[in-house]
């Protein structure tokens, strides 16, 4: 019997060998050891076997940054200084999600003036960044040019309309957020001080040309030949009845049509580290969400401003849009909305404004979350504070946290589409998907 046992294990041992070997022998892997054009560095490992992606995964290849726990014990005051360094490129919206979580903690009532200035704020920013990474980083991608430099001498028109258009946020962050990145003057309780009038004035008057600008951006790039690639998506963003949400409203899933509260999203979403990465991979309920422009578009396309729907619409793609490339077409379109909304916020506040732009703020124990659009999508914060109003606990979600898992589940449907294709144009069009998400990785290695 014993001896029996032995024969049978040596034929059970054997086979798996013989299969592990054909496995290795049928298994096609892909690696790209660095992403270049996304904001960070990360890069890519897949695998096909037998016309079936077994592995799509992007691997962060940063280390742990370490800002949730250098605020501990610190003041409140300090830290929406500090978290703006966790990203040059959204630097603003880090801003605004600290102060509105510490504001709620503390139960800081602030007056409409203050929310309307940051507002334009935040609409600087996500046009800031998106004409840099729609223009610059993802539409080299569509015309097959490798760099840069090759691009401005090619496409000169456009590369100065990107330009000028990327400046318009830069100004605006510099007139209310007190520079360019990094903004000092927007603080817990409000502004320290009030935006000058007439550069408001003269920031209003270009906001045509601007747009313009934008609308002829949008015109050449929706003409380029994008991959057409669709693969369901759970999109999240916030909604509100009002108006194209950015800085207040609801949590939206577009597959269920279902709203929650910052507070309920939170408590739903869950954070995981995988080995030797320094992100936290967010999932809600267990579920891969999508977050960012299109996005938002997706959730909220009825309220977008008229030069900006007419321009989508014109494209004659059915919304809800599930082509994951189309974020950078998604992108192009919000930077016509917002440069139409800072119009129509700067008209308003020119009219209500009042030189008392800074509330008293009484800190507290006690909890505080706050969640805002960021350019890349769904950005929370979380604070525990003591009776001074010193941190002693910190939790921030970043959008590109929470869409790795979505990106990785494009990836893994997009793989067997590309075996019949070259080596070089199977990593050029990985590299097309990877980049269309615009993940930031030092946001989500924060």
């Amino acid at each position: 019997m014993h001896g029996s046992g032995l024969v049978i294990f040596s034929k059970r041992a054997l086979i798996l060998s013989v299969k592990s070997e054909f496995v290795k022998l049928n298994m096609k892997t892909i690696k790209i050891n660095h992403i270049a054009k996304t904001e960070g560095h990360s890069s890519f490992v897949g695998s096909l076997l037998g016309g079936e992606a077994a592995e799509a995964r992007l691997i962060t290849e940063e280390g742990a940054r370490l800002f949730e726990g250098m605020v501990i014990g610190r003041p409140y005051q300090q830290l929406p200084v500090i978290v703006s360094r966790i990203c040059g490129v959204c630097p603003i919206v880090h801003n605004l999600g600290a102060i509105k979580a510490i504001e709620n903690a503390f139960f800081t009532e602030i007056t409409p003036e203050i929310i309307l200035l940051r507002k334009i704020l935040e609409l600087a920013q996500i046009i800031h960044s998106h004409a840099l990474h729609m223009f610059f980083l993802s539409f080299p991608d569509f015309v097959g040019v490798s760099n840069n430099t090759d691009l401005v001498k090619k496409y000169p028109e456009q590369s100065k309309y990107a330009l000028e258009v990327r400046d318009f946020g830069v100004l605006a962050a510099k007139i209310i957020g007190g520079r360019t990145i990094h903004p000092i003057n927007s603080v817990v309780g409000g502004f320290n001080v009030a935006p000058d009038e007439n550069s408001l004035k003269e920031l209003a008057e270009i906001i045509p040309v601007k747009t313009k600008q934008a609308v002829k951006l949008f015109d050449f790039l929706k003409k380029q030949k994008i991959t057409n690639f669709k693969n369901p998506s759970n999109y999240v963003a916030l909604k509100s009845g009002k108006e194209y949400a950015i800085y207040d409203g609801e949590v939206f899933f577009l597959d269920n049509k279902r709203k929650v509260s910052a507070d309920q999203f939170y408590a739903e979403v869950s954070e995981t580290n995988s080995s030797g990465e320094a992100v936290k991979r967010s999932h809600h309920l267990g579920r891969a969400v999508m977050c960012g422009s299109l996005a938002r578009i997706n959730c909220n396309y009825d309220k977008l401003n008229g030069i900006a729907k007419k321009n989508w619409d014109e494209l004659g793609i059915e919304t809800p849009d599930y082509n994951p490339f189309h974020n950078v077409l998604a992108q192009s379109i919000e930077i016509i909305h917002c440069l139409e909304e800072c119009g129509k916020l700067i008209e308003k506040y020119l009219k209500i404004r009042n030189k008392k732009l800074k509330v008293s703020v009484k800190p507290a124990a006690g909890r505080g979350l706050s969640v805002i659009e960021a350019p890349r999508g769904l950005l929370y914060y979380n604070f525990d504070f003591d009776d001074y109003g010193a941190v002693r606990k910190c939790d921030i979600v970043t959008p590109t946290a929470l869409f790795i898992a979505n990106l990785e589940k494009d990836l893994k449907v997009f793989l067997p589409t590309l075996q019949n294709f070259s080596d070089k144009k199977r990593e050029s069009l990985i590299k097309s998907l990877i980049r269309a998400y615009d993940p930031c990785i030092s946001c989500a290695t924060h």
